[in-house]
């Protein structure tokens, strides 16, 4: 094993750890949390400064996002009956969390797939944070370019969270249109785990309504495409564990397939803007009318010489 395969092999085993011990001590999983334990490895590393340069407007702009989806639901009517209808629709007459549900759950116990698809449905946000760390230790210019794009992944859904606001399944439950658990919620209420919120986020007004795009469908699968760029091993490794993330958010009655399936197209859309920056901003200019003036110009020259 090469020194570089050490590392990452360090570093994952460090976010394990992590992440199994806040799970254990019922610690939320939180962006300001990560960036804490993250900062303890970049002093280890010995790189505090060039962390705290590069991490700082990242993890601010992240959390004033966290801040702002509070808000999202505050203008527009919350849709509930017509996401029934289309996932309906798509999927002839069937809703796949009901489904699902009816496959595996058992009411009045907790089986092992309700425990961890909990637990893949919490894991959902420090997955990106270990990535763009990873990133910043071994590939700075596409850190940058992953970070970037899931600030934009992340207010794109905010703006759509603010201009639709959708209900998740259990909401439409809860209102009696369907007929689904919220697993989640009895799973955290059997095994007795109490999370121990942080300041900033216990301060927060959480967006109930924030469905459409799943965000948790979206991270998993941006974190897929940046592997992409790295290392096809990783991304090969990797690929079944967003599709897994999508059924776990579908079967806890947290998401209809379709927020999923949204959140995954917000993803690809960010990742194509972003890393593909320098060719979108070209074919931009290109229509700028100064630039077709041009164009026709070079053109017109062109024929003439050519006469």
């Amino acid at each position: 094993m090469n020194r570089q395969n050490i590392v990452t092999f360090l570093l994952i085993s460090y976010f394990l750890v992590i992440i199994g011990l806040m799970l254990i001590n019922n610690v939320s999983i939180t962006p300001d949390r990560i960036f804490i334990f993250l900062l303890f490895l970049a002093i280890i590393l010995g790189r505090l400064k060039t962390f705290l340069r590069d991490w700082l407007p990242f993890l601010a702009l992240l959390l004033a996002y966290e801040m702002l989806r509070g808000f999202a639901d505050s203008y527009f009517t919350v849709h509930v009956a017509g996401l029934i209808k289309l996932e309906k629709f798509i999927f002839f007459g069937y809703l796949p969390t009901e489904v699902l549900q009816n496959l595996f759950y058992k009411a009045g116990t907790i089986g092992w797939q309700d425990v961890a698809a909990t637990v893949i449905y919490f894991l959902h946000f420090p997955l990106p944070l270990a990535m763009a760390f990873y990133l910043w230790l071994k590939h700075k210019q596409q850190y940058y370019r992953f970070v970037i794009a899931l600030l934009v992944l992340s207010f794109s859904g905010f703006i759509t969270f603010l201009l639709f606001p959708a209900a998740p399944p259990w909401y439409a439950a809860k209102e009696g249109l369907i007929s689904i658990t919220k697993i989640s919620t009895i799973v955290v209420d059997r095994l007795s785990w109490t999370w121990n919120l942080s300041y900033y986020y216990s301060h927060l007004n959480p967006n109930q309504v924030a469905a459409m795009p799943s965000l948790h469908a979206a991270y998993p699968t941006l974190v897929l495409l940046g592997l992409w760029r790295v290392s096809k091993r990783a991304f090969w490794v990797f690929l079944p564990y967003p599709p897994l993330v999508w059924l776990s958010t579908i079967y806890l009655g947290e998401h209809y397939a379709i927020d999923a399936a949204a959140g995954a197209a917000y993803a690809f859309a960010s990742y194509w803007v972003i890393y593909n920056f320098m060719s979108v901003k070209k074919f931009v200019l290109n229509l700028m009318p100064t630039n077709l003036l041009k164009q026709v110009r070079a053109l017109r020259l062109r024929k003439d010489n050519e006469n």
